[in-house]
């Protein structure tokens, strides 16, 4: 598919070009959260903590009271304390831990840094470097960031809440192809247990990925993501369903 903006061929990035000689000495460019993002976080989520630390003391006596409400225990033990402490403390309260939340959460966002021949991509306290040399082509597949090399092995699949223009400008600014759809999108195939078209191999790690997948494992779904890869499949996601593609044909020469 033609992402709109040109590729760069492994010829062109290391041939010595003026061109690109200027992409490899670019200043540092980082895509972080937008606007908008920023501003739900640092603002609306502080603002959500105080508008709850004002009403759950208001309303703590009654639904304590009540037989069938959900998590009366820490109503019960709000409406256990002075009205008139409360009135002050649960909004300061709500408002801090808002404002924590938010924090958090913004330090946590996924940030993609383009520096030199690298590409950063720092989320969740962890970071992955990938170099010029190793990537083909990005695109967001719905709301991940899917990173492949020239055989279609998916370098990064990660969650993001970036926007995809911000993400579009970044990677073609630095020389690397922006996709706006999975080129291999049409290759995957729904997988179901021991099918034919597997390995045993492959259906085994695949088993193993559903159940890790089912237990919200996000450590082992990504090592059994990679081993599928190295057994030559790509694998998605829909929930717990898992889709399959083989890589492209390149990649047993690679």
């Amino acid at each position: 598919m033609d992402s709109g903006a040109p590729a760069m061929s492994r010829d062109d990035r290391h041939s010595g070009d003026p061109g690109g000689e200027r992409l490899r000495k670019r200043a540092a460019a980082t895509v972080g959260p937008g606007l908008l993002y920023r501003l739900l976080l640092l603002a609306g989520l502080p603002a959500l903590g105080l508008f709850l630390g004002w009403l759950v003391p208001r309303v703590a006596d009654e639904v304590a009271g009540l037989k069938w409400a959900p998590m009366k225990g820490p109503f019960e033990l709000v409406a256990s304390f002075d009205d008139g402490w409360t009135a002050v403390a649960g909004p300061v309260v709500g408002l801090v831990l808002g404002l924590g939340g938010g924090l958090l959460l913004y330090v946590l966002a996924m940030r993609v840094t383009f520096e030199d021949d690298t590409i950063r991509i720092d989320k969740d306290g962890e970071s992955r470097i990938l170099a010029r040399a190793e990537v083909a082509a990005a695109f967001l597949d719905k709301d991940r960031l899917v990173i492949l090399d020239a055989a279609s092995r998916q370098l990064l699949r990660r969650p993001t809440d970036l926007e995809s223009a911000d993400l579009a400008r970044g990677f073609t600014a630095h020389g690397y192809r922006w996709l706006h759809e999975d080129p291999y999108a049409g290759c995957y195939h729904r997988w179901v247990r021991d099918s034919a078209e597997l390995s045993a191999a492959a259906n085994a790690v695949v088993k193993a990925r559903e159940h890790a997948l089912k237990k919200k494992n996000a450590t082992d779904v990504e090592e059994l993501r990679e081993e599928a890869q190295r057994l030559g499949y790509v694998l998605r996601e829909e929930g717990t369903r898992q889709y399959w593609r083989p890589l492209r044909p390149e990649a047993e020469e690679d």
